[in-house]
């Protein structure tokens, strides 16, 4: 059979950024929530995967495409932002099957569920899309699908769920050749072409507004319809990421964005990791929270590894605000994780996510502004917390009244607000997004830092096209 994963074009503005879920997309990332399980599928079938927004299709190439295309089933990788994308995107594909799978149709099937051959794979979809293409071709056993949502009898029915992978170091590596892997750049990598890796998958923490990347999202919406708390964070072993990083580094990849919801566990572990990436030579960057890189030894070893930055979730410089968030956070080791980190010459990128509890303020926020600025950094992420579904942040917005848009397949975290507060309206806190990042980068200091540092015309289109967007908002 034939198989292609289809991740289509935008019919106007910014593509969603599918690998993490929650917002717009700035430059493209290779998508591994796509490559797993069409990895897993190419064993037996011929399979296909069309990024068509880095293939640079327009809708109506794409259309034409859907024409002509002789796929006998068809698979779209959905998160909240696409959700309206993919659902008019598959009227064009002739009404052969159809499995959607990610934390949309995880906690929506019956979205997805329009005809009679369309399914969903709940949860991690690597454990189950394999039965179903079977079922498909073989026209039954779709009961014994672990995770499947499917119409049956004019009915829509859901089969048990999948729970979790447990060990995730039997997936095969995944096949990068399946896309354009050379066209990927990264701006904050010192060479291209990159890619994007995992080393493990969830986070245990508790932030209540949080939402991961859309693997591990999908995962733990599929977990909380039936258990309490969060699924169990799984680890790839340290000889499995080594021989993916040969592999990676055989295709002519030159730099790796890990995108772990959080990198660094313990510290034996986290030792061999680095080991692995200093053998093979390949820059990196990394996500990690900033208690876990207070510690002098954990940060050495990253510097000798290769890391080039480290993405922190700092959210806000007030501790009532984070404590309040869950985040079990000291306001103290933001400031401390900055200076180690820049003493071994990794760069720090922060995320500050405004309006995530009723404490914060306008005078909380200027103060969370004030204090980034004050920092010697060159990165700064800005964005409204938006009520995800499965958040603990969405079931206490909806009660007391903070949410004024349930449906976050409208938002947009760094322009519109989906909250607001008595004392905060959503109107300021979209203003607020918009007044950071042009007080942030609009200054000399940091319009000449960054131009200093660009090294090809694909970052300087990149660099451009956030100031446009920084300019445009402010006219808007």
């Amino acid at each position: 059979m034939k198989i292609t994963f289809v991740i289509p074009p935008t019919k106007h503005g910014r593509a969603a950024e599918r690998l993490f879920g929650c917002t717009f997309q700035v430059y493209a990332q290779p998508n591994l929530v796509v490559l797993y399980p069409a990895t897993m599928l190419k064993e037996k079938h011929k399979v296909v995967v069309r990024d068509f927004p880095v293939e640079d299709y327009s809708y109506k190439q794409f259309i034409e495409w859907a024409r002509h295309d002789d796929s006998d089933i068809y698979c779209f990788h959905t998160v909240p932002l696409s959700r309206e994308l993919d659902l008019e995107a598959v009227k064009a594909l002739k009404k052969k099957p159809v499995i959607f799978f990610g934390p949309e149709p995880t906690d929506k099937p019956e979205l997805f569920l329009t005809e009679k051959n369309y399914y969903v794979i709940r949860g991690e979809v690597e454990a189950s899309i394999c039965s179903l293409v079977g079922a498909i071709e073989n026209k039954k056993g779709f009961e014994k699908v672990d995770g499947l949502s499917y119409i049956k009898d004019k009915k829509i029915v859901s089969n048990k769920n999948i729970g979790y992978i447990k060990d995730i170091n039997k997936l095969p590596i995944p096949d990068r050749t399946l896309i354009p892997y050379k066209k990927y750049r990264n701006p904050k990598l010192p060479r291209s072409p990159f890619t994007t890796m995992l080393t493990s998958r969830a986070c245990s923490y508790r932030c209540y507004y949080c939402v991961p990347c859309s693997l591990s999202y999908a995962r733990e919406l599929d977990w909380k319809s039936c258990n309490k708390g969060k699924p169990p964070v799984t680890l790839i072993s340290p000889e499995n990421i080594y021989k993916e990083l040969v592999e990676i580094k055989n295709l002519g990849i030159k730099a790796i964005s890990v995108i772990d919801d959080q990198f660094v566990w313990d510290k034996e572990r986290h030792h061999k990791i680095c080991m692995a990436f200093k053998k093979a030579g390949l820059p990196f960057g990394i996500l990690a929270r900033c208690d876990r890189l207070i510690d002098e030894g954990v940060v050495k070893d990253l510097a000798d590894a290769g890391c080039i930055y480290a993405d922190m979730g700092v959210e806000s410089f007030n501790q009532k605000i984070l404590d309040y968030c869950k985040k079990d956070l000291d306001v103290k080791t933001i400031k401390k994780s900055i200076d180690l980190l820049q003493k071994y010459g990794i760069e720090p990128k922060i995320n500050i996510l405004y309006g995530a509890c009723p404490l914060e303020t306008k005078e909380t926020l200027r103060d969370s502004l004030k204090k980034v600025k004050a920092l010697d950094i060159d990165f700064a992420q800005f964005a409204v917390a938006s009520p995800f579904p499965g958040t603990e942040f969405r079931a206490k917005g909806l009660k007391e009244g903070w949410v004024i848009e349930p449906d976050v397949g409208k938002a947009d975290p760094s322009k519109r607000s989906l909250v607001k507060y008595p004392h905060l309206s959503n109107k300021y806190l979209d203003m607020w997004v918009v007044h950071s990042f042009r007080s942030f980068y609009f200054r000399p200091k940091i319009i000449l830092k960054r131009l200093f540092k660009i090294r090809n015309i694909s970052e300087f289109s990149i660099y451009l096209r956030g100031l446009y967007r920084l300019i445009k908002r402010k006219n808007e």
